[in-house]
């Protein structure tokens, strides 16, 4: 495997409450996590960090040298230890009362890959230069959009696009998505918030992972670029992981 990773505070936001944490677990599996918190001040980026350190921690301490049934078992496990701790730590903190936070959670396997996930940040994959979302963003909008209410280009430009109808840290209990796909060699997984989605069109956002010129670096900088060129009106966070063939781990 080879790693990119990125986060950029964009040309609006005073504040980066996006988070990301790479991790190798003792078996040789590697664990992602990106999330994007909520709740202003720096209520959003305290529920963002406290999330990605619990699922890191929980996963780091745990076999993951298991089935995909099993690996979606302790996702679940690590997301909902993440949602006790940023629900507590709102509830008796005046100052991060109503903070929460998307997560975006992986664990790649030489043939798989297994996500968890509750949100709006999104995981893609690149497949023989063909890109297909993988996960369903967990929006007030996208609920609209899916009963017929709104068109995709008016969800795009809908007053309320962000309003998260899921998020870790704003519930008692919160529902993940648990998501399992092959993947081989070449396939690129993009993790990203929505500070890239929200900015670039999935056609360029396509485009730059299917270019054969660029190195897995150079993408992950032009869809920053793309981002702060389209106004970078949000935090700009990403992981690109392409499959190179084998077990190495190289970080771009």
């Amino acid at each position: 495997m080879e790693i990119a990773r990125r986060t950029n505070i964009g040309l609006v936001r005073d504040l980066n409450e996006d988070s990301t944490g790479l991790l190798q677990a003792k078996c040789g599996k590697i664990i992602a996590v990106l999330a994007d918190g909520m709740g202003g001040h720096q209520a959003g980026d305290v529920a963002s960090q406290k999330a990605v350190e619990e699922v890191l921690n929980y996963l780091g301490n745990v076999q993951l040298d298991i089935g995909t049934e099993e690996k979606k078992d302790q996702l679940l496990l690590a997301v909902g230890t993440a949602n006790d701790v940023v629900y507590k730590l709102a509830n008796q903190n005046t100052q991060y009362k109503g903070m929460g936070t998307t997560v975006l959670a992986a664990i790649f396997d030489i043939d798989e890959v297994v996500f968890a996930h509750v949100g709006d940040s999104r995981a893609y994959i690149l497949h023989k230069d063909k890109l297909i979302q993988l996960t369903v963003d967990h929006t007030y909008v996208n609920i609209l959009k899916e009963h017929g209410q709104i068109t995709e280009e008016e969800a795009r430009t809908h007053p309320q696009r962000n309003m998260l109808v899921r998020a870790v840290g704003t519930n008692k209990v919160v529902e993940v998505d648990l998501i399992d796909i092959p993947w081989s060699k070449n396939d690129i997984i993009l993790l990203c918030s929505d500070g890239l989605t929200s900015m670039v069109s999935e056609r360029d956002i396509g485009e730059t992972l299917s270019d054969t010129m660029m190195t897995l670096d150079e993408k992950a900088d032009k869809l920053i670029q793309l981002a702060l060129d389209a106004g970078g009106k949000d935090n700009i966070s990403l992981f690109l992981i392409r499959h190179t063939g084998n077990e190495t781990i190289q970080m771009a």
